[in-house]
């Protein structure tokens, strides 16, 4: 289910019935949805702490799937992740509601393993495990060693696809 703004009480109800909230974590920045953009004036300011509830839906046993949704937004995973973990726009200022922020393993979990669950495939996909496709893609930086600030500068270096490389920097 593609997944903006959620009332609170439905939140829970995502993990008990099984539900995947998809959602676009670029959207949520204020450059993209916030303060002052259509979205944000369309659902009205007192819905604002309710859009893009990852930790809220994450917190409550819910299965996150991301994606890009281009064309509402760049589909560059790594400014996707870096809203998600920061909930800011790629040149900063303050963040849109940042009380539902994320961290680093949460949002790559959710493009990997929560995206192939989506699109049932998680079987097959979706972590470097034996017997799985091996697409992947070696990133210039450790995300994990760096300030949160640098994840939407990281660049791609390789990108291999069923175990060939199919790009290389």
């Amino acid at each position: 289910m593609h997944v903006e703004c959620l009332h609170p009480q439905d939140v829970g109800r995502f993990a008990e019935l099984g539900v995947v909230a998809c959602m676009q974590p670029r959207h949520c920045a204020p450059d993209v949805a916030g303060p002052g953009k259509d979205w944000a004036e369309g659902v009205g300011e007192h819905r604002w702490s309710h859009a893009w509830a990852f930790r809220s839906l994450r917190e409550a046993g819910a299965k996150l799937a991301f994606s890009s949704d281009w064309n509402v937004a760049e589909m560059n995973p790594l400014a996707h992740l870096y809203t998600a973990v920061t909930r800011r726009a790629p040149d900063g200022g303050d963040a849109w509601v940042p009380g539902q922020t994320i961290d680093l393993s949460a949002a790559i979990e959710a493009y990997t393993m929560g995206s192939t669950c989506a699109n049932f495939v998680d079987g097959d996909r979706g972590s470097v495990t034996v017997g799985k496709y091996a697409d992947l893609v070696v990133i210039d930086r450790d995300l994990f060693a760096v300030p949160v600030e640098e994840i939407k500068d990281a660049s791609v270096d390789e990108t291999i696809v069923e175990g060939v490389t199919v790009f290389r920097r």
